[in-house]
Protein backbone atom coordinates (compact mmCIF):
# COMPACT_ATOMS: atom_id res chain seq x y z
CA UNK A 1 0.00 0.00 0.00
CA UNK A 2 2.92 2.18 1.08
CA UNK A 3 4.32 1.95 -2.77
CA UNK A 4 1.31 2.26 -4.15
CA UNK A 5 0.21 5.84 -2.17
CA UNK A 6 4.11 7.13 -3.63
CA UNK A 7 3.34 5.96 -7.47
CA UNK A 8 -0.08 7.47 -7.12
CA UNK A 9 1.70 10.85 -5.65
CA UNK A 10 3.97 10.42 -8.71
CA UNK A 11 1.31 10.46 -11.00
CA UNK A 12 -0.46 13.10 -9.76
CA UNK A 13 2.50 15.27 -9.32
CA UNK A 14 2.96 14.54 -13.38
CA UNK A 15 -0.25 15.45 -13.64
CA UNK A 16 -0.16 18.58 -11.96
CA UNK A 17 2.91 19.42 -14.04
CA UNK A 18 1.72 18.75 -16.94
CA UNK A 19 -1.66 20.97 -15.94
CA UNK A 20 1.38 23.71 -15.13
CA UNK A 21 3.07 23.28 -18.59
CA UNK A 22 -0.53 23.79 -20.45
CA UNK A 23 -1.28 26.93 -18.59
CA UNK A 24 2.08 28.27 -19.40
CA UNK A 25 1.78 27.59 -23.25
CA UNK A 26 -1.91 28.85 -22.57
CA UNK A 27 0.20 32.48 -21.97
CA UNK A 28 2.26 32.16 -24.49
CA UNK A 29 1.99 34.24 -27.69
CA UNK A 30 3.75 34.67 -31.09
CA UNK A 31 3.85 37.41 -33.31
CA UNK A 32 5.00 36.91 -37.08
CA UNK A 33 6.29 39.84 -39.17
CA UNK A 34 6.77 39.55 -42.36
CA UNK A 35 8.79 42.57 -44.65
CA UNK A 36 8.28 41.77 -48.36
CA UNK A 37 11.55 42.19 -50.35
CA UNK A 38 14.52 42.68 -48.19
CA UNK A 39 17.56 40.35 -48.56
CA UNK A 40 20.22 40.34 -45.09
CA UNK A 41 22.59 42.69 -47.11
CA UNK A 42 19.82 45.36 -47.77
CA UNK A 43 18.53 45.21 -43.51
CA UNK A 44 22.44 45.89 -42.73
CA UNK A 45 21.93 49.17 -45.00
CA UNK A 46 18.85 50.29 -43.39
CA UNK A 47 18.17 52.80 -40.65
CA UNK A 48 16.07 49.95 -38.60
CA UNK A 49 15.93 51.37 -34.84
CA UNK A 50 13.28 49.84 -33.82
CA UNK A 51 14.45 46.22 -35.19
CA UNK A 52 17.70 46.98 -34.05
CA UNK A 53 16.65 47.48 -30.40
CA UNK A 54 14.35 44.10 -30.66
CA UNK A 55 17.54 42.24 -31.83
CA UNK A 56 19.43 43.77 -28.50
CA UNK A 57 16.97 41.56 -27.09
CA UNK A 58 17.34 38.71 -29.19
CA UNK A 59 18.55 36.29 -31.81
CA UNK A 60 19.74 37.34 -35.28
CA UNK A 61 20.28 35.07 -38.53
CA UNK A 62 21.59 36.27 -41.61
CA UNK A 63 21.86 33.42 -42.91
CA UNK A 64 18.32 32.49 -43.70
CA UNK A 65 17.25 30.90 -46.87
CA UNK A 66 14.48 31.08 -49.25
CA UNK A 67 13.05 28.32 -51.12
CA UNK A 68 13.03 27.68 -54.76
CA UNK A 69 11.56 28.57 -56.54
CA UNK A 70 11.98 32.19 -55.23
CA UNK A 71 8.49 33.50 -55.94
CA UNK A 72 6.82 35.19 -53.11
CA UNK A 73 4.13 32.88 -52.52
CA UNK A 74 6.30 29.85 -52.41
CA UNK A 75 8.54 31.86 -49.67
CA UNK A 76 5.37 33.07 -47.50
CA UNK A 77 3.45 29.72 -47.72
CA UNK A 78 7.33 27.75 -46.70
CA UNK A 79 7.34 30.26 -43.76
CA UNK A 80 3.84 29.92 -42.08
CA UNK A 81 4.11 25.73 -42.75
CA UNK A 82 7.02 24.49 -42.19
CA UNK A 83 8.11 22.62 -45.63
CA UNK A 84 9.23 23.64 -49.10
CA UNK A 85 7.45 23.92 -52.16
CA UNK A 86 7.78 20.56 -53.36
CA UNK A 87 6.01 19.38 -49.92
CA UNK A 88 2.74 22.16 -50.23
CA UNK A 89 3.07 22.45 -53.84
CA UNK A 90 2.87 26.41 -54.19
CA UNK A 91 5.61 26.86 -56.98
CA UNK A 92 4.10 30.43 -58.47
CA UNK A 93 2.55 33.85 -57.58
CA UNK A 94 -0.52 32.54 -60.19
CA UNK A 95 -1.09 29.37 -57.92
CA UNK A 96 -4.81 28.31 -56.71
CA UNK A 97 -6.92 25.88 -55.89
CA UNK A 98 -7.98 25.65 -59.96
CA UNK A 99 -4.25 26.05 -60.68
CA UNK A 100 -2.10 23.55 -59.21
CA UNK A 101 0.79 21.91 -61.01
CA UNK A 102 2.11 20.08 -57.94
CA UNK A 103 -0.44 18.49 -55.47
CA UNK A 104 0.63 18.96 -51.80
CA UNK A 105 1.70 15.66 -49.97
CA UNK A 106 -0.72 16.19 -47.98
CA UNK A 107 -4.07 18.35 -47.49
CA UNK A 108 -7.42 19.50 -45.82
CA UNK A 109 -10.75 19.26 -46.80
CA UNK A 110 -10.69 22.38 -48.49
CA UNK A 111 -6.98 21.08 -50.78
CA UNK A 112 -4.91 22.85 -48.43
CA UNK A 113 -1.09 22.00 -47.00
CA UNK A 114 -1.42 22.25 -43.30
CA UNK A 115 -0.25 25.65 -42.14
CA UNK A 116 0.49 27.06 -38.67
CA UNK A 117 -2.78 28.36 -38.57
CA UNK A 118 -3.83 24.45 -38.80
CA UNK A 119 -2.16 23.36 -36.09
CA UNK A 120 -3.87 25.91 -33.60
CA UNK A 121 -7.25 25.13 -34.66
CA UNK A 122 -6.75 21.46 -34.05
CA UNK A 123 -5.04 21.73 -31.49
CA UNK A 124 -6.09 24.50 -29.54
CA UNK A 125 -9.53 25.11 -31.35
CA UNK A 126 -10.18 28.17 -28.88
CA UNK A 127 -7.23 29.76 -29.34
CA UNK A 128 -7.55 33.48 -31.55
CA UNK A 129 -5.48 34.17 -34.36
CA UNK A 130 -4.76 36.73 -36.79
CA UNK A 131 -3.77 37.64 -39.86
CA UNK A 132 -3.36 40.99 -41.85
CA UNK A 133 -1.34 41.55 -45.12
CA UNK A 134 -1.68 44.12 -48.11
CA UNK A 135 -1.17 42.23 -50.74
CA UNK A 136 -4.00 40.57 -51.84
CA UNK A 137 -3.37 37.17 -53.36
CA UNK A 138 -1.30 36.33 -50.25
CA UNK A 139 -4.72 34.91 -48.19
CA UNK A 140 -5.39 32.50 -51.21
CA UNK A 141 -2.10 30.80 -50.52
CA UNK A 142 -3.62 28.96 -47.23
CA UNK A 143 -6.54 27.94 -45.48
CA UNK A 144 -8.61 31.43 -44.28
CA UNK A 145 -11.23 29.07 -42.67
CA UNK A 146 -8.69 28.36 -39.87
CA UNK A 147 -7.91 31.96 -39.03
CA UNK A 148 -10.14 33.97 -36.61
CA UNK A 149 -9.57 37.13 -37.92
CA UNK A 150 -8.07 37.49 -41.96
CA UNK A 151 -8.26 41.11 -43.67
CA UNK A 152 -6.66 42.69 -46.69
CA UNK A 153 -5.73 46.13 -45.86
CA UNK A 154 -3.70 48.77 -48.07
CA UNK A 155 -1.18 50.66 -46.86
CA UNK A 156 1.05 50.04 -43.99
CA UNK A 157 -0.51 52.34 -41.64
CA UNK A 158 -3.70 51.07 -41.97
CA UNK A 159 -2.69 47.43 -41.23
CA UNK A 160 -0.81 48.49 -37.99
CA UNK A 161 -3.97 50.34 -36.54
CA UNK A 162 -6.61 47.18 -37.57
CA UNK A 163 -3.94 44.39 -36.53
CA UNK A 164 -3.14 46.25 -33.20
CA UNK A 165 -6.91 46.46 -32.54
CA UNK A 166 -7.32 43.14 -32.78
CA UNK A 167 -4.81 42.40 -30.63
CA UNK A 168 -5.83 44.42 -27.84
CA UNK A 169 -9.51 43.15 -28.13
CA UNK A 170 -8.79 39.99 -28.61
CA UNK A 171 -5.95 38.74 -27.55
CA UNK A 172 -4.67 36.43 -29.86
CA UNK A 173 -2.12 33.30 -29.49
CA UNK A 174 -0.45 34.21 -33.04
CA UNK A 175 -0.78 36.93 -35.31
CA UNK A 176 0.75 37.44 -39.15
CA UNK A 177 1.58 40.82 -40.16
CA UNK A 178 2.89 41.25 -44.17
CA UNK A 179 3.82 44.11 -44.75
CA UNK A 180 4.76 44.35 -48.62
CA UNK A 181 6.34 48.17 -49.14
CA UNK A 182 9.78 47.49 -49.65
CA UNK A 183 9.21 45.02 -52.54
CA UNK A 184 6.77 47.29 -54.29
CA UNK A 185 9.28 50.23 -53.52
CA UNK A 186 12.13 48.13 -55.04
CA UNK A 187 9.89 46.81 -57.94
CA UNK A 188 9.80 50.70 -58.80
CA UNK A 189 12.85 52.21 -57.85
CA UNK A 190 15.55 49.44 -57.89
CA UNK A 191 16.62 47.91 -54.65
CA UNK A 192 19.84 50.14 -53.92
CA UNK A 193 17.96 53.43 -53.81
CA UNK A 194 17.07 55.96 -50.75
CA UNK A 195 13.43 55.51 -51.44
CA UNK A 196 14.17 52.11 -50.77
CA UNK A 197 15.38 52.03 -47.68
CA UNK A 198 13.25 54.36 -46.72
CA UNK A 199 10.53 52.35 -47.17
CA UNK A 200 12.27 49.84 -44.79
CA UNK A 201 12.61 52.38 -42.10
CA UNK A 202 8.82 53.38 -42.62
CA UNK A 203 8.14 49.59 -41.67
CA UNK A 204 10.76 49.87 -39.00
CA UNK A 205 8.18 52.55 -37.36
CA UNK A 206 5.30 50.73 -37.54
CA UNK A 207 7.00 48.02 -35.87
CA UNK A 208 7.54 50.61 -33.14
CA UNK A 209 3.88 51.62 -32.92
CA UNK A 210 3.24 46.93 -32.67
CA UNK A 211 5.70 47.11 -29.89
CA UNK A 212 4.28 50.13 -28.10
CA UNK A 213 0.74 48.56 -28.42
CA UNK A 214 1.54 45.14 -26.90
CA UNK A 215 3.40 47.27 -23.46
CA UNK A 216 0.05 49.59 -23.49
CA UNK A 217 -1.97 45.64 -23.60
CA UNK A 218 0.16 43.88 -21.04
CA UNK A 219 0.84 41.64 -23.59
CA UNK A 220 4.90 41.71 -23.14
CA UNK A 221 4.96 38.07 -23.20
CA UNK A 222 4.45 37.80 -26.65
CA UNK A 223 8.13 36.12 -29.03
CA UNK A 224 8.44 38.46 -31.49
CA UNK A 225 9.56 37.12 -35.24
CA UNK A 226 10.97 39.23 -37.97
CA UNK A 227 11.59 37.88 -41.20
CA UNK A 228 11.39 38.57 -45.09
CA UNK A 229 11.10 36.37 -48.61
CA UNK A 230 13.49 37.29 -50.54
CA UNK A 231 15.94 39.78 -51.79
CA UNK A 232 15.29 42.19 -54.83
CA UNK A 233 17.93 42.87 -57.12
CA UNK A 234 16.60 40.33 -59.18
CA UNK A 235 13.10 40.36 -59.48
CA UNK A 236 12.28 38.92 -62.46
CA UNK A 237 11.96 35.31 -63.26
CA UNK A 238 14.20 33.89 -59.95
CA UNK A 239 17.19 34.58 -57.69
CA UNK A 240 20.78 34.33 -59.21
CA UNK A 241 22.68 35.20 -56.08
CA UNK A 242 22.82 34.18 -52.45
CA UNK A 243 22.77 37.61 -51.72
CA UNK A 244 19.41 37.77 -52.74
CA UNK A 245 18.43 34.29 -51.33
CA UNK A 246 19.72 35.16 -47.64
CA UNK A 247 17.48 36.86 -45.59
CA UNK A 248 17.25 38.41 -41.93
CA UNK A 249 15.08 36.30 -39.25
CA UNK A 250 14.60 37.88 -35.79
CA UNK A 251 13.38 36.59 -33.17
CA UNK A 252 12.92 37.86 -29.78
CA UNK A 253 11.14 36.79 -26.53
CA UNK A 254 10.94 34.74 -23.31
CA UNK A 255 14.00 32.14 -23.50
CA UNK A 256 15.66 33.66 -26.27
CA UNK A 257 19.20 34.26 -25.90
CA UNK A 258 19.49 38.14 -26.08
CA UNK A 259 22.35 40.05 -28.49
CA UNK A 260 23.43 36.90 -30.41
CA UNK A 261 23.94 36.36 -34.09
CA UNK A 262 23.44 33.24 -34.85
CA UNK A 263 25.90 31.40 -37.36
CA UNK A 264 24.48 28.28 -38.39
CA UNK A 265 22.37 28.20 -41.39
CA UNK A 266 18.66 28.45 -41.34
CA UNK A 267 15.42 28.19 -43.37
CA UNK A 268 12.47 29.78 -43.61
CA UNK A 269 10.42 25.79 -43.11
CA UNK A 270 11.70 26.82 -39.35
CA UNK A 271 10.29 29.11 -38.63
CA UNK A 272 6.46 27.38 -38.47
CA UNK A 273 8.03 24.39 -36.34
CA UNK A 274 9.68 27.42 -33.85
CA UNK A 275 6.40 29.17 -33.66
CA UNK A 276 4.91 25.47 -33.00
CA UNK A 277 7.18 24.71 -30.40
CA UNK A 278 6.60 28.47 -28.54
CA UNK A 279 2.63 27.30 -28.72
CA UNK A 280 3.58 24.05 -27.14
CA UNK A 281 2.27 22.25 -30.55
CA UNK A 282 3.19 18.70 -32.12
CA UNK A 283 4.23 19.27 -35.63
CA UNK A 284 3.22 17.02 -38.52
CA UNK A 285 5.32 14.81 -40.12
CA UNK A 286 5.11 16.11 -43.55
CA UNK A 287 6.77 19.47 -42.15
CA UNK A 288 10.28 19.21 -42.70
CA UNK A 289 11.53 22.36 -40.55
CA UNK A 290 12.84 21.97 -37.52
CA UNK A 291 12.78 24.87 -34.51
CA UNK A 292 15.49 27.14 -33.90
CA UNK A 293 16.87 25.85 -31.19
CA UNK A 294 20.30 27.41 -31.61
CA UNK A 295 18.01 30.86 -30.66
CA UNK A 296 16.96 29.15 -27.57
CA UNK A 297 19.74 26.79 -25.97
CA UNK A 298 22.45 28.90 -24.35
CA UNK A 299 26.12 28.35 -26.17
CA UNK A 300 28.41 25.98 -24.40
CA UNK A 301 31.76 27.62 -22.85
CA UNK A 302 33.36 26.41 -25.62
CA UNK A 303 31.29 28.30 -28.56
CA UNK A 304 32.04 31.72 -29.42
CA UNK A 305 28.85 33.57 -29.06
CA UNK A 306 28.79 36.71 -31.68
CA UNK A 307 26.79 39.96 -31.51
CA UNK A 308 24.95 41.14 -34.80
CA UNK A 309 27.36 44.44 -36.28
CA UNK A 310 25.66 45.57 -39.32
CA UNK A 311 28.07 45.73 -42.46
CA UNK A 312 29.62 48.93 -43.79
CA UNK A 313 27.41 50.47 -46.48
CA UNK A 314 29.22 51.49 -49.94
CA UNK A 315 28.72 54.32 -52.10
CA UNK A 316 29.98 52.94 -55.37
CA UNK A 317 28.77 50.25 -56.76
CA UNK A 318 31.33 47.58 -57.90
CA UNK A 319 31.87 47.83 -61.89
CA UNK A 320 34.08 49.57 -64.58
CA UNK A 321 35.40 53.15 -65.10
CA UNK A 322 36.60 55.34 -67.22
CA UNK A 323 38.53 57.89 -64.96
CA UNK A 324 38.33 58.36 -60.74
CA UNK A 325 35.98 57.40 -58.45
CA UNK A 326 34.88 58.65 -54.74
CA UNK A 327 34.07 55.94 -52.02
CA UNK A 328 32.59 56.83 -49.02
CA UNK A 329 31.62 54.55 -46.49
CA UNK A 330 29.20 54.56 -43.17
CA UNK A 331 27.67 52.16 -40.77
CA UNK A 332 24.11 52.42 -39.03
CA UNK A 333 25.90 51.17 -35.87
CA UNK A 334 26.64 54.21 -33.52
CA UNK A 335 29.94 54.47 -32.30
CA UNK A 336 31.18 51.35 -34.84
CA UNK A 337 34.08 52.23 -36.55
CA UNK A 338 35.25 51.00 -40.14
CA UNK A 339 38.39 49.62 -41.90
CA UNK A 340 38.76 48.68 -44.88
CA UNK A 341 41.61 47.02 -47.54
CA UNK A 342 42.16 48.06 -51.19
CA UNK A 343 44.53 44.91 -52.06
CA UNK A 344 42.02 42.24 -51.61
CA UNK A 345 43.42 41.25 -48.44
CA UNK A 346 41.03 40.42 -45.26
CA UNK A 347 40.27 44.10 -43.31
CA UNK A 348 40.57 44.03 -39.48
CA UNK A 349 41.55 46.45 -36.53
CA UNK A 350 45.11 46.43 -38.38
CA UNK A 351 44.21 47.80 -41.60
CA UNK A 352 43.49 51.64 -42.51
CA UNK A 353 40.47 53.11 -40.69
CA UNK A 354 37.87 54.95 -42.26
CA UNK A 355 37.76 58.35 -41.45
CA UNK A 356 36.70 60.73 -45.07
CA UNK A 357 35.60 59.78 -48.39
CA UNK A 358 38.41 58.56 -50.61
CA UNK A 359 39.42 58.29 -54.58
CA UNK A 360 40.41 55.66 -56.34
CA UNK A 361 41.96 55.80 -59.67
CA UNK A 362 43.11 51.88 -60.47
CA UNK A 363 41.88 48.81 -61.03
CA UNK A 364 41.65 47.44 -56.95
CA UNK A 365 39.10 45.08 -54.52
CA UNK A 366 37.71 46.99 -51.68
CA UNK A 367 37.01 45.05 -48.63
CA UNK A 368 35.46 46.71 -45.38
CA UNK A 369 34.44 45.78 -42.23
CA UNK A 370 32.53 47.51 -38.98
CA UNK A 371 34.01 46.86 -35.81
CA UNK A 372 31.99 47.74 -32.49
CA UNK A 373 33.77 46.08 -29.58
CA UNK A 374 35.18 42.83 -29.57
CA UNK A 375 32.12 42.19 -32.53
CA UNK A 376 32.70 42.31 -36.45
CA UNK A 377 30.24 42.81 -39.07
CA UNK A 378 30.71 40.46 -42.07
CA UNK A 379 32.64 41.93 -45.09
CA UNK A 380 31.65 43.80 -48.04
CA UNK A 381 33.71 42.87 -51.23
CA UNK A 382 33.66 45.46 -53.90
CA UNK A 383 35.83 44.76 -57.43
CA UNK A 384 36.90 48.05 -59.74
CA UNK A 385 38.60 48.43 -62.69
CA UNK A 386 39.17 51.08 -65.05
CA UNK A 387 38.80 51.38 -68.78
CA UNK A 388 41.33 51.98 -70.78
CA UNK A 389 41.29 53.92 -74.02
CA UNK A 390 37.65 55.44 -73.39
CA UNK A 391 37.28 59.39 -71.81
CA UNK A 392 33.64 59.06 -71.33
CA UNK A 393 30.34 57.23 -72.66
CA UNK A 394 26.62 58.34 -72.01
CA UNK A 395 23.51 56.78 -72.21
CA UNK A 396 20.71 58.88 -74.31
CA UNK A 397 17.79 57.23 -72.17
CA UNK A 398 18.36 55.26 -68.77
CA UNK A 399 17.56 51.34 -68.91
CA UNK A 400 14.68 50.26 -66.53
CA UNK A 401 15.51 50.17 -62.64
CA UNK A 402 14.84 46.36 -62.82
CA UNK A 403 17.27 45.79 -64.60
CA UNK A 404 19.97 48.77 -64.49
CA UNK A 405 23.15 46.57 -65.49
CA UNK A 406 26.34 47.36 -63.78
CA UNK A 407 26.27 51.61 -64.92
CA UNK A 408 27.34 52.93 -68.31
CA UNK A 409 31.04 51.64 -67.77
CA UNK A 410 29.75 48.13 -67.18
CA UNK A 411 29.05 48.25 -71.16
CA UNK A 412 32.85 48.35 -71.60
CA UNK A 413 34.11 45.90 -69.10
CA UNK A 414 34.81 43.02 -71.20
CA UNK A 415 31.78 41.11 -69.21
CA UNK A 416 29.31 39.61 -71.42
CA UNK A 417 25.78 38.54 -69.49
CA UNK A 418 24.35 35.30 -69.33
CA UNK A 419 21.27 33.54 -71.04
CA UNK A 420 19.62 34.48 -67.49
CA UNK A 421 18.18 38.12 -67.68
CA UNK A 422 18.59 38.56 -63.91
CA UNK A 423 22.33 38.71 -64.64
CA UNK A 424 23.74 41.86 -63.14
CA UNK A 425 25.35 42.61 -66.45
CA UNK A 426 22.69 43.33 -68.52
CA UNK A 427 20.74 46.70 -69.17
CA UNK A 428 17.52 45.93 -69.88
CA UNK A 429 14.94 48.68 -71.87
CA UNK A 430 11.42 48.42 -71.70
CA UNK A 431 9.71 49.87 -75.07
CA UNK A 432 12.89 52.39 -75.22
CA UNK A 433 15.44 52.25 -77.68
CA UNK A 434 19.32 52.00 -76.34
CA UNK A 435 22.08 54.61 -77.52
CA UNK A 436 25.25 55.35 -76.36
CA UNK A 437 27.74 57.95 -77.16
CA UNK A 438 31.29 57.08 -76.36
CA UNK A 439 34.11 59.63 -76.39
CA UNK A 440 37.31 57.92 -77.19
CA UNK A 441 39.93 60.99 -75.73
CA UNK A 442 41.21 61.48 -79.30
CA UNK A 443 41.05 60.38 -83.16
CA UNK A 444 41.82 56.35 -83.45
CA UNK A 445 41.39 54.17 -85.74
CA UNK A 446 37.88 51.92 -85.88
CA UNK A 447 38.10 48.57 -87.26
CA UNK A 448 35.07 47.21 -85.69
CA UNK A 449 31.40 48.84 -83.65
CA UNK A 450 28.93 46.11 -82.46
CA UNK A 451 26.70 45.24 -79.17
CA UNK A 452 26.27 42.25 -77.28
CA UNK A 453 22.21 41.46 -76.67
CA UNK A 454 20.28 39.02 -75.52
CA UNK A 455 17.03 36.98 -77.33
CA UNK A 456 14.91 35.36 -75.14
CA UNK A 457 11.20 36.09 -76.63
CA UNK A 458 9.21 33.73 -74.03
CA UNK A 459 10.01 36.65 -71.47
CA UNK A 460 9.72 39.49 -73.68
CA UNK A 461 12.87 40.54 -74.78
CA UNK A 462 13.72 40.89 -78.59
CA UNK A 463 16.76 41.29 -80.70
CA UNK A 464 16.65 45.20 -81.93
CA UNK A 465 15.17 45.91 -85.04
CA UNK A 466 18.28 47.99 -86.34
CA UNK A 467 21.37 48.49 -85.39
CA UNK A 468 22.83 52.10 -86.38
CA UNK A 469 26.92 52.82 -85.77
CA UNK A 470 27.61 56.61 -86.29
CA UNK A 471 30.99 58.24 -85.79
CA UNK A 472 31.97 62.41 -85.31
CA UNK A 473 34.80 64.52 -85.13
CA UNK A 474 34.07 67.07 -82.58
CA UNK A 475 31.00 65.07 -80.76
CA UNK A 476 28.08 67.23 -82.18
CA UNK A 477 27.25 66.10 -86.05
CA UNK A 478 27.20 62.40 -86.59
CA UNK A 479 27.87 60.62 -89.78
CA UNK A 480 26.31 57.36 -90.01
CA UNK A 481 28.49 54.49 -91.61
CA UNK A 482 25.78 51.68 -91.73
CA UNK A 483 22.39 49.95 -90.25
CA UNK A 484 22.09 46.37 -89.22
CA UNK A 485 19.39 44.63 -89.38
CA UNK A 486 19.13 41.34 -87.64
CA UNK A 487 15.98 40.18 -89.08
CA UNK A 488 17.36 40.05 -92.74
CA UNK A 489 20.03 37.38 -91.37
CA UNK A 490 20.25 34.40 -93.58
CA UNK A 491 20.26 31.84 -90.19
CA UNK A 492 17.26 33.00 -87.96
CA UNK A 493 19.41 33.32 -84.64
CA UNK A 494 18.47 31.07 -81.46
CA UNK A 495 17.56 32.45 -78.02
CA UNK A 496 20.39 33.57 -76.24
CA UNK A 497 23.00 35.70 -76.00
CA UNK A 498 23.76 37.56 -79.73
CA UNK A 499 26.63 39.78 -81.02
CA UNK A 500 25.68 42.28 -83.73
CA UNK A 501 28.60 43.93 -85.17
CA UNK A 502 30.43 45.39 -87.93
CA UNK A 503 33.74 45.67 -89.58
CA UNK A 504 34.89 48.59 -91.17
CA UNK A 505 37.98 49.69 -93.00
CA UNK A 506 40.46 53.31 -92.95
CA UNK A 507 37.93 54.02 -89.89
CA UNK A 508 39.07 56.99 -88.09
CA UNK A 509 37.29 58.74 -85.11
CA UNK A 510 37.22 60.23 -81.67
CA UNK A 511 33.09 59.63 -81.22
CA UNK A 512 30.89 56.88 -81.73
CA UNK A 513 27.39 56.58 -81.24
CA UNK A 514 25.64 53.04 -81.58
CA UNK A 515 21.76 53.63 -81.62
CA UNK A 516 19.39 50.07 -80.99
CA UNK A 517 16.42 50.41 -81.93
CA UNK A 518 13.62 48.50 -79.54
CA UNK A 519 10.91 46.82 -81.45
CA UNK A 520 8.24 48.79 -79.38
CA UNK A 521 5.37 45.93 -78.51
CA UNK A 522 5.27 42.10 -78.75
CA UNK A 523 4.63 41.06 -82.12
CA UNK A 524 1.57 39.50 -83.38
CA UNK A 525 1.51 35.93 -82.33
CA UNK A 526 3.42 36.63 -79.51
CA UNK A 527 1.34 35.46 -75.82
CA UNK A 528 1.80 38.82 -75.10
CA UNK A 529 0.81 40.75 -78.50
CA UNK A 530 1.04 44.21 -77.93
CA UNK A 531 2.97 44.62 -74.34
CA UNK A 532 6.00 46.06 -74.21
CA UNK A 533 8.67 44.88 -75.43
CA UNK A 534 12.40 44.46 -73.99
CA UNK A 535 15.67 45.07 -75.22
CA UNK A 536 18.68 43.72 -73.81
CA UNK A 537 22.56 44.86 -73.75
CA UNK A 538 25.19 43.82 -71.98
CA UNK A 539 28.97 45.13 -73.90
CA UNK A 540 29.69 47.32 -76.66
CA UNK A 541 32.29 46.45 -78.53
CA UNK A 542 34.89 48.73 -79.84
CA UNK A 543 38.28 47.14 -81.93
Amino acid sequence: MKYLNILLSLVFCLFLIQIVEAQQDATKRVLLIGIAGVSSEEFQYANTPVIDKIISQGAISLRTRGVIPSESAANWVSVLSGAGPEQHGVISNNWNQGNQSIEPTVKDVDGYFPSIFTLIRKQRPKAVTGMFYDWDQLGSYINKKLITKEQYVQGQVMITAVALNFIRKEKPVFTFIYYGLPYVTGNSTNFNTKEYYQSINEIDTEIGKIISGLQEAKMMNTTIIITSDQGISSLVNGIESTADLEVPWISSGSGIQKNVLLEIPNDHINTAPTIARILGLKTPAEWKGKPVLDAYIPKTSKTKSGQYVPKPWCSLAEGAFPGPQQIELSTTRQGAVIYYSLDGSAPGVTSKKYTTAFTINKNCILKAVSVSGANQSQTINRTYTFVQGIRSATLTTEPSPKYAGSGVSGLFDGLIGSANQTNKQWMGFEGDNFEVTVDLGEVKPVKALGIDVLKLQINLIFLPSAVEFYISDDGIAFKLLKTYYPAETDDPMPDGLVMLSLTFDNIKTQFIRIKATNIGTCPPGHKEEGQKAWLFVSEVEIE
